[in-house]
């Protein structure tokens, strides 16, 4: 047999003359020269399909193989003309992969077809697995002699599949189960997202070229955990799709991630936890009929994103009614964001009394914030101000608080000289805002004693202060602004926060105070909080105290002032002025 070396022919000149040169020297492929012109030139179009192809022509009779120079430099390919080419491309092609490229091409062969369109997998010369699609055309020469004409191309450079990992890609991803949610919905048993809890923390501490080993050993971790039925593929980043559409034995997803956990641990294990990952998933199961892609991307993404919320290294399975909840949060941050805009529109501070426990005379109010929007209606604080708080609107938010609440205390101090206003602080306006030019300007502004102003810190929210914050407190206290430790009693309650806060005022939680009312034991705790709290120097205030029973009964752990519904609801400044203000008379 004579070798020859397989040169391209140029596509920018006159093709089919380069074509007609390079048959007339493969001297073994005679079939080729009975070709008409026009048969030359269809094959030249399919050789012209992509400028990165792999060209290649297979004698169907003779297995004889010759392909592009190029490729023999990315596969282990001997030559560029192979002999026996069946024994080669068995090596070369990805084994769980082999039967069904040689089903396609015996057809080919045997005239049952005359077109050969498939993606699979070919092993390069580093032993990496590449995903490649392979088109090709019959030609019929004289003697009935079949060719099949072609290109080889790499769907890695198509966003299709990826060559780190050996699986397919997003793309083919969305076509596979286009075709499937639209022809076959019922064989898709589940998906399931699974994402890398902390890769962005190895790509920063060990190089792109860990994060890449991380992905490979996932990627084989999932392939051995799975039958070969499910397909898997890599998304986006760290993350990857595993879809059972119902061709193999059934299996719970839940015992199939916790099978992968086991399998990323013994590989930790055996490399003597050199690296050390987890990962968390979001599954989907149920009936997919009506189902589109897109809405299959965010339903596994929220519960992948749920999972990580949760804690990370766990599966959360896809809820819809949480869903719902997260999609209503989405309106709602719009929402607020363009009320904000407005100029605070739908924004409406309320007023709460606080009564002195001696005489029950009002000596305060807290300030609190309520939010209404045409769509919504009334919402509640418990469903508003986290949203707030996790889109950083609670720092323009609080600044208006602050001022509406101070302007009222200015003028409500006309009625009660002793009068203060309690205004509530979040986390976030702490830690990133300047709280404390804020807070002066506020009161320079409206010329407001600051002894008149307290500021309200959840306890549950402050269990770890940092030095900036210590310094903080400490500075609104050389100032003589008072802080009050809010809801205590919910939280992690340490009388060491008292110090570390120095808090003027210690508020006791409605839900403390219900338990006190219910048993003994904590009616004695409080009793016992309120002894310490006096013995540090500071007061108490007790919330939520609503019917008079409740009041007789909580009075003799001897509070300092009583705030609840008893004595008051949260009301618009002008019906809190009517009620509680104006009828003591002006000063």
């Amino acid at each position: 047999m004579n070798k020859y070396k397989g040169r391209g022919c140029s596509r920018r000149r006159d093709a089919a003359t380069g074509w007609r040169a390079l048959v007339h020297k493969m001297s073994y492929l005679s079939a080729l020269q009975g070709m008409s012109l026009e048969q030359i030139r269809s094959v030249i179009e399919i050789m012209q399909q992509s400028s990165d192809a792999y060209m290649y022509i297979l004698d169907l009779n003779m297995d004889i193989y010759m392909l592009a120079e190029k490729a023999t430099k990315r596969f282990p390919f001997h030559s560029t003309v192979i002999e026996n080419c069946t024994e080669t491309l068995k090596k070369i092609i990805y084994p769980s992969d082999y039967e069904m490229v040689a089903a396609d091409i015996e057809k080919c062969r045997s005239g049952e077809q005359d077109n050969h369109t498939l993606e699979y997998r070919w092993l390069d010369r580093m032993g990496r697995v590449v995903w490649i699609s392979c088109r090709g055309t019959v030609v019929t020469g004289t003697e009935g002699h079949r060719l099949l004409i072609g290109s080889v191309s790499e769907l890695g450079t198509k966003a299709k599949a990826d060559n780190i990992t050996g699986l397919r890609r997003e793309a083919r991803f969305r076509l596979n189960m286009e075709s499937t949610l639209r022809d076959q919905p019922e064989t898709v048993r589940y998906l399931m997202r699974v994402g890398i809890d902390n890769f962005k923390e190895i790509n920063e501490k060990e190089g792109v070229e860990a994060g890449d080993e991380v992905l490979r050993e996932l990627a084989e971790c999932m392939i051995k955990t799975v039958d070969e039925s499910v397909d898997i593929y890599r998304l986006v980043a760290d993350e990857f799709m595993i879809v059972d559409t119902g061709k193999g034995e059934v299996k719970d997803p839940g015992a199939i991630y916790r099978q992968i956990q086991r399998t990323i641990a013994a590989t930790a294990k055996n490399k003597e936890y050199s690296r050390f990952y987890t990962v968390s998933a979001g599954v989907i199961e149920g009936d997919f009929s009506g189902t589109t892609v897109e809405e299959i991307m965010r339903f596994t993404e929220f519960a992948l994103n749920e999972a990580k919320r949760n804690g990370r290294n766990q599966m959360v399975a896809f809820d819809r009614a949480a869903y719902d909840v997260y999609l209503e949060r989405l309106d709602i941050r719009k929402l607020l964001r363009q009320d904000v805009s407005h100029d605070f529109r739908g924004f409406e501070v309320y007023y709460q009394p606080i009564v002195s426990a001696e005489d029950y005379r009002l000596i305060g109010a807290e300030a609190l914030l309520r939010w209404k929007n045409e769509k919504f209606g009334n919402v509640s604080p418990a469903v508003f101000i986290p949203v707030l708080e996790e889109s950083g609107l609670i720092i323009p938010v609080g600044q208006y608080v602050l001022w509406e609440a101070a302007r009222m205390c200015k003028k409500w101090k006309e009625y009660i000289p002793e009068f203060h206003i309690n205004v509530n602080l979040s986390y976030v306006q702490l830690y990133k805002s300047d709280m404390m030019r804020d807070v002066e300007r506020c009161i320079e502004e409206v010329g407001l004693d600051p002894e008149s102003l307290v500021l309200e810190l959840t306890e549950s929210g402050y269990i770890e202060t940092n030095d900036r914050i210590k310094e903080l407190f400490k500075d609104l206290k050389s100032r003589k602004i008072d802080l009050a430790l809010d809801d205590f009693g919910t939280g992690y309650s340490n009388m060491r926060y008292l110090k570390e806060i120095d808090a003027k005022t210690v508020k006791i939680d409605r839900t403390f105070v219900v338990q006190a009312l219910k048993n003994e034991y904590d009616y004695n705790i409080i009793s016992h909080i309120i002894d310490m709290v006096h013995s540090l120097g500071s007061v108490v205030c007790m919330e939520g105290i609503e019917e008079k029973e409740e009041l007789s009964k909580m009075m003799a752990t001897k509070p300092d002032m009583i705030q609840g519904y008893y004595f008051g609801k949260p009301t618009p400044a002008g019906q809190f002025e009517k009620e509680f203000l104006e009828t003591t008379g002006s000063p």
